[in-house]
């Protein structure tokens, strides 16, 4: 360990020498030059220096906006960058795929466009094979083999994505043999692009070497990672020539490096200990990379491997061998912990890793098994369309001929018909002398109307262009409206709390009741500005949706918690679950917009008696029905429909602009579930909320 810090001494010196620049001051920075910014290329260089610091979120909102920009100004390059970035952030939303893709068909030829559109089809492959179902996948992966068999595009993108998709599917069976040789012509492919289109080489390189890896195909794994560091150095020569300071690969290169030395008897000495320095140094410039590094010590284990510092290998060994981040090569740890027990003796650790490896070897030869005899399934697959396409192209032929004999016996009589024809066209000829004056006319006439119709189109087209102008202005004025109504209500809020905390005894009671009123409405008309951009963002699709497992009981008493102060005197809320806790998979920020929402609906129409939020799973076990009721004046059956429209307000001298239920419906559709009006409730009004537990 004392030659490894000798070695990293000067970079720590160097690290701790440098003034300690937080992130947020960073970014603050970068926005007050964004203020002063003159020109859009100016705007584009900073947004995208904010694109690269901002937390992921609000580096995919800034993302949309650097589209948005270079669009407008016309920098297509920006522009299609942009794309790329966004796509690779959306591998599990199909549908701003789709929208990206889109988008992309909308600018005009060349490479970088068909770059971008093939990175977004890798992308949708991406998603195909996560979501199908296994019959699913076999299906697409028999018609994906047959195209290949038959219908093998003759575009070289076109065959890249058809190829990429094979590899996807095969990767998910884990079919070895069959896997490496589609990867092997995927990168024959992969060769023949441009060296400028990086998105797709790294895309490939990145899935190749961690399959041939997986595959114990060691060289070839090697290569795949030494061509995906080129890759990234390209990267980053590229960014860096466009003022992109804080673009960095750190992280990725820690994992390629490791990779690497995980081959370290494949490799030559100087790689090794090369690998190792640079996988070290990049531990201390990426806190991801230094924490997946303390929880695996990969780096040091394969080196003292190498170093044949057995003792020390296996004291690592020990204590990582079984961590979650070391499950995908914990075969390969097993056996070396077996030749660092023999080596240095201790019988105990070598009878017990003995017993765990035959158990892994075990489960793995019977994984390898059931691969092959799904390799030889597909193979048989193959052959079997081989054999069609043979017997279709004996058929053929057989049919070709027949009709060629067909067509002699036809052009004969066509011969005679064309004789006949010759003669009746003569006829014809003098007859079309006397139309052509008429004719003349009437194509004047016709050049008259394209004409009209000309202008008609340019008209229509700048009316189309204004419209979508007014639309990208209209969103720009809610989003800036949004900003500028809630820090002054914040304002407003905070001197109210000045001014009571700072009052006597006696006028504090007092002037704390207004202060509650002027609180209640500036809630109130935060809610409105928010409903409206929320409404804004979903009609743009830049809401994102997040979403990871979420625990239903402390979600639901977080809402009911919020809303306790809004509710009357004579009112009681409460939060009653049907069952156990839940656990599901969605976004839990929009879950809890659109029960708050339906809460406050409630507390606005109940003057007494009590809101009940509960929830239960359905019949099939598949969904969860949230449902919030409560003892108002409750719904007539007429308007369940009536109130999802927007600003539709039953009664008139109700607070909100009519948006809640509009936006919680909407809100629920994109998470794949739907807000009703309970019709058969009588006693007040009950919503239910449907969404899937996955």
């Amino acid at each position: 360990m004392k030659h490894i810090l000798k070695r990293l001494l000067p970079l720590i010196c160097l690290l701790s020498a440098t003034p300690a620049v937080t992130a947020n001051e960073i970014v603050d920075s970068l926005y007050n030059e964004l203020e002063q910014a003159g020109t859009p290329q100016d705007s584009l260089n900073i947004m995208g220096n904010l694109f690269d610091v901002l937390p992921r979120l609000n580096a995919t909102q800034m993302g949309w906006k650097i589209y948005d920009v270079a669009k407008r100004s016309e920098n297509i390059p920006v522009a299609l960058e942009t794309i790329r970035n966004l796509a690779n952030r959306s591998v599990r939303n199909d549908s701003i795929l789709r929208d990206l893709y889109e988008k992309t068909l909308t600018f005009p030829e060349s490479e970088e466009r068909k770059e971008t559109l093939t990175f977004i089809q890798l992308s949708r492959n991406m998603y195909y094979v996560m979501y199908a179902s296994e019959k699913e996948r076999d299906d697409r992966l028999h018609s994906a083999l047959e195209k290949v068999t038959t219908e093998y595009p003759e575009d070289l993108h076109e065959q890249i994505i058809l190829l990429h998709y094979i590899c996807m599917m095969l990767a998910q069976s884990s079919i070895g043999d069959l896997l490496s040789s589609y990867l092997d012509q995927l990168g024959e492919l992969i060769e023949q692009l441009p060296e400028s289109a990086f998105s797709i080489r790294n895309a490939y390189y990145v899935y190749a070497s961690r399959a041939y890896f997986d595959n114990d195909e060691n060289e070839k794994a090697i290569k795949a990672d030494l061509d995906l560091l080129d890759g990234i150095r390209g990267l980053e020569k590229f960014y860096q020539e466009r003022g992109r300071k804080f673009r960095n690969y750190y992280a990725s290169k820690y994992v390629i490096y490791n990779r690497l030395l995980s081959s370290f008897a494949s490799l030559p000495p100087e790689d090794v200990e090369k690998y190792y320095k640079y996988a070290i140094k990049y531990t201390l410039l990426d806190d991801a990379a230094n924490a997946t590094y303390m929880e695996t010590r990969s780096p040091d284990i394969y080196y003292a491997l190498y170093k044949k510092d057995y003792a020390k290998a296996l004291e690592l060994l020990k204590k990582h061998v079984n961590v979650k981040e070391n499950v995908f090569r914990k075969r390969s740890l097993m056996k070396y912990m077996i030749e660092c027990a023999d080596k240095v003796g201790d019988r105990e650790t070598l009878l017990q890793a003995s017993r765990d490896y035959n158990q892994l070897l075990e489960e793995y030869l019977n994984q390898r098994s059931k691969e092959k005899y799904r390799e030889l399934q597909v193979i048989y697959d193959l052959h079997d369309i081989k054999n069609r396409n043979a017997e279709l192209a004996k058929e053929k032929q057989s049919v070709e001929a027949k009709w060629q004999r067909i067509f002699i016996i036809i052009s004969s009589i066509a011969l005679f018909i064309l004789i006949i024809s010759v003669i009746f066209l003569f006829i014809l000829y003098r007859k079309n002398r006397e139309l052509a004056h008429t004719r003349a006319d009437a194509n004047k006439a016709l050049m008259q109307e394209s004409e009209n119709l000309r202008r008609s189109r340019a008209e229509l087209v700048r009316a189309r262009d204004q419209a979508q102008k007014a639309n990208t202005l209209k969103t720009d004025f809610i989003k800036n409206m949004s900003h500028e109504v809630t820090v002054p209500l914040q304002a407003i809020n905070e001197y109210c709390k000045l001014l009571v905390d700072c009052s006597d005894a006696t006028n504090k009671k007092y002037l704390e009741h207004f202060s509650n009123l002027v609180y209640l409405n500036s809630e109130l008309l935060t809610t409105i500005v928010n409903d409206v951009l929320r409404l804004s963002e979903i009609e743009s699709a830049t809401m994102p949706i997040q979403r990871h497992v979420v625990h239903l009981n402390a979600l639901c008493q977080t809402s009911i918690d919020s809303m306790r102060h809004r509710v009357g005197e004579g009112v009681e809320i409460k939060f009653i679950p049907s069952q156990p806790d839940i656990d599901i998979f969605t976004d839990p920020q929009r879950v809890q917009q659109i029960l708050l929402n339906l809460l406050t609906n409630a507390a606005k129409f109940t003057e007494k008696g009590s809101i009940t939020l509960s929830y239960a799973t359905d019949e099939t076990r598949s969904n969860i029905l949230f449902s919030v009721t409560d003892t108002g004046i409750g719904i007539k059956p007429g308007n369940k429909e009536k109130i999802f429209e927007r600003f539709v307000k039953l009664d008139g001298n109700t607070q909100g602009a009519g948006l809640g239920l509009t936006i919680s419906r909407l809100i629920a559709r994109m998470l794949g579930g739907d807000v009703i009006l309970d019709t058969s409730y009588t006693a007040g009004a009950r919503f239910i909320l449907k969404l899937p537990k996955k």
